[in-house]
């Protein structure tokens, strides 16, 4: 199932330090890493992405980049404000890393 974030942008910070703003349109995801002086530290547009609702307002999504080998997976709870992420990136690179962490949404907008 694919869509079911389409039309919000999402800005949120991890519990490590890291903050993404990401917006969903059309079957397809943009996210941009924002630094503490709010610059762009890295950033992909036009991912497709497939979401399920678990529940409603807490819904699971999942791209993956296959031009830099990154597999994101996202919980985001709508509703408790919070986001869940598993993801392995830089596959199939030796120093791929592998990332586990919950974080705050700090604003919810829809587009």
């Amino acid at each position: 199932m694919t869509g079911l974030m389409d039309g919000k942008t999402i800005d949120y910070t991890y519990s490590g330090g890291l903050r993404f703003v990401v917006t969903f349109k059309n079957g397809l995801a943009s996210y941009k890493a924002v630094g503490d002086t709010g610059g762009v530290s890295n950033q992909n547009d036009d991912i497709p992405y497939q979401s399920r609702q678990i529940r409603p307002g807490l819904i699971h999504t999942v791209w993956h980049e296959e031009n830099i080998g990154d597999m994101v997976s996202l919980v985001i709870d709508l509703d408790a404000r919070t986001i869940f992420s598993a993801a392995l990136l830089g596959y199939p690179a030796e120093d791929r890393m592998m990332h586990f962490e919950d974080g705050v949404i700090r604003d919810l907008t829809e587009n």
